[in-house]
Order: structure tokens, then sequence, then C-alpha cells
């Protein structure tokens, strides 16, 4: 079991490592990621409301505060779906700009 382990962890390194590290230095696969590394925050942001939004319990729970959450994020659900919505629809900007910025580093104009 071993044996095919290193084999396995072998040939990953000879042939997919150069392979990925080829595709990680091209211009365009760097603007996107930093365009998404731009938007990190307003993911969290948007994935953290989710969890308000939809607590994790069951809806027949007996337990008292995950029954308050219950009601509460479902009488409220449109004003918290507010941030995520928000944070959402910013995040998308905040990609196409930091992608356009950073490609525009790239090829050594003005990234604005």
């Amino acid at each position: 079991m071993s044996s095919l382990y290193q084999s396995m962890i072998a040939v990953i390194e000879q042939s997919i490592t150069p392979l990925a590290g080829r595709l990680g230095q091209q211009k365009y696969v760097i603007a996107i990621r930093d365009g998404f590394t731009a938007a990190l925050p307003f993911m969290i942001i948007g994935s953290f409301m989710l969890v308000f939004i939809f607590p994790p319990f069951s809806p027949d729970t007996t337990n008292g505060f995950a029954r308050g959450w219950l009601d509460f994020s479902q009488h409220y659900r449109e004003q918290l779906m507010l941030p995520f919505n928000l944070s959402m629809g910013v995040m998308t900007f905040f990609i196409s700009v930091g992608i356009g910025a950073s490609l525009g580093r790239q090829f050594q104009l003005d990234p604005v």
C-alpha cells in the first residue's frame, strides 16, 4: 500500500506539478486569482449571512435557542437577505474590477 502511494506521489510530482507551475504563471490565470482574492471579504460576509438566514437546525427542534433562531430567521428573512444579496452583488463587481486591474498590471498598463 505504501509503495502505491509513493508511486502516485512520484507521478504527480513528475508530470502534474510542472504543468500546474506553468499554468500558474499565465497572466490570465494570475489575473483571475487576484480578482477572486479581492472579492474574498465579500464571500466571507455573504457566507456568514447564509448561516444566520438558514440556521443549521431541524425545523422540528425543541431546543429553545434553536427554536428562537429559526423563528427569528423565518420572520425577518427579507431583512436578513439584504446584506447577503448586497455582498454577493458587490462581490461580482470587485471580481471583474480586480481581474481587469490585475490584467492591466500584467501588461504594464494603467490598472484603473
